[in-house]
């Protein structure tokens, strides 16, 4: 191609695929220690942010990517390709960053400045260990946040549902602190996605100065009735769900990888005859339809996605758009396990081995779709009454 064809070059978000692609087999590699260790493995850390993977919302002004919806979940499925739990921190991390933007410019600044790789985590307190003081410029927060996810390796933290008295209202503060200035426990075990490391951080009488916070009243953030929501709501489960769609295309490569080789480089012939075994009609149209499903949970992703490129992360979104979005990510998790499951019919018995790496894939997936953002029944629910202009029973986002 000429430089003068008209063709349009490379974007950012084209080249960061290709760097996740070009690391997949260096991900997948690791993916077992990640596991074990309960947290990413220094490696990946490093080559996440090497890559610029973890600018991917960080402000342009500050060197960040600002790349839109549409490309930042490009990115993480790629990298989710190679190992689910470094495409859900990485996820976890963009949408961590996208909440930093509506604290504050103060916190902006003082967290991105110099520094477009930090690496941010979100988590809400658990409210029974809730406090929160005023304090003489800012304020003294205390509270247990269970599901932090990458708590080992972040370097600053936003945490959010800190009830608090202001007067006679109540109010919730969203506050951002480094992550120097809390505890983490060690308490994720888990069955998939273990890589995450999604521990529980601990703050005790921690000071957060009044620039990296930010107040909302308590009736407006958790109101059930509310016709209209901020985009960014609907923003952190796509991102998330970027990183399950490719957890399915990386159990997708894995079982093309194994039925690709001559049977005379495996350790069991695939018939009792050593044939390949895409000389079967029955595994080739079972791995196709694999393959479809995979790449239609995909398309949903996708059109869900671009459906809010060029809206604000704090512009409203209503009710019926919010609901139909949740429908696509529930269509998109949907048909991934559907085709995870081919995967798994036509692999056997050896596709569980712990060995394989097809097995992680299934578990990360597993678990990673049961995350309450996707919670099939009441994205459903919802459904069915937003179409009919009545008021759902419970609001997910």
């Amino acid at each position: 191609m000429t430089a003068d064809s008209g063709a349009p070059g490379p974007t950012a978000s084209d080249e960061l695929v290709a760097k996740a692609h070009e690391l997949t087999p260096f991900l997948r590699s690791h993916s077992e220690t990640s596991e074990r260790e309960r947290t990413l493995a220094p490696e990946v850390v490093t080559a996440l942010r090497d890559a610029g993977f973890f600018r991917l919302t960080t402000p342009a002004k500050f060197g960040g990517h600002d790349l839109s919806l549409s490309a930042q979940v490009e990115v993480i499925a790629a990298v989710a390709r190679g190992c689910a739990s470094a495409g859900w921190v990485l996820a976890a991390e963009a949408a961590s960053t996208m909440l930093v933007h509506i604290v504050s410019e103060a916190a902006m600044a003082e967290v991105f400045d110099g520094r477009p790789d930090t690496l941010m985590l979100s988590t809400a307190v658990d409210l029974t260990t809730a406090t929160v003081t005023q304090a003489e410029g800012g304020f003294l927060v205390s509270g247990h946040c269970r599901f932090a996810t990458g708590a080992e390796i972040s370097d600053w933290a936003l945490v959010t549902s800190l009830v608090f008295k202001a007067g006679d209202e109540d109010r919730v503060l969203s506050c951002v602190l480094p992550m120097s200035d809390v505890t983490v426990e060690r308490t994720w075990n888990m069955s998939g996605m273990s890589g995450t490391g999604t521990h529980t951080i601990i703050l005790d009488n921690v000071f957060v100065p009044e620039h990296r916070t930010r107040q909302f009243i308590v009736s407006e953030v958790y109101a059930s009735d509310e016709d209209e929501r901020p985009s960014y709501f609907v923003r952190a489960s796509l991102t998330t769900l970027a990183a399950l769609v490719g957890a399915a295309r990386g159990a997708l490569d894995v079982v093309r990888e194994k039925f690709s080789k001559d049977p005379a480089e495996t350790d069991k012939p695939t018939d009792f005859r050593g044939a390949a075994a895409m000389e079967s009609p029955g595994i080739r149209l079972w791995f196709a339809e694999a393959a479809h499903l995979i790449d239609s949970s995909m398309l949903h992703l996708m059109h869900a996605a671009s459906r809010l490129d060029g809206v604000g992360y704090e512009e409203p979104v209503e009710w019926l758009e919010r609901a139909e979005l949740r429908m696509h990510a529930s269509s998109s998790v949907k048909l991934a396990r559907e085709g995870m499951e081919k995967l798994l019919d036509i692999s056997g018995a050896r596709g569980f081995a712990l060995a394989n790496p097809l097995q992680r894939y299934w578990r990360d997936l597993a678990v990673g779709s049961r995350h309450v953002s996707f919670h099939a029944p009441t994205a459903l629910e919802d459904y069915s009454l937003a179409l009919w202009g009545k008021r759902p029973s419970l609001v997910l986002i």
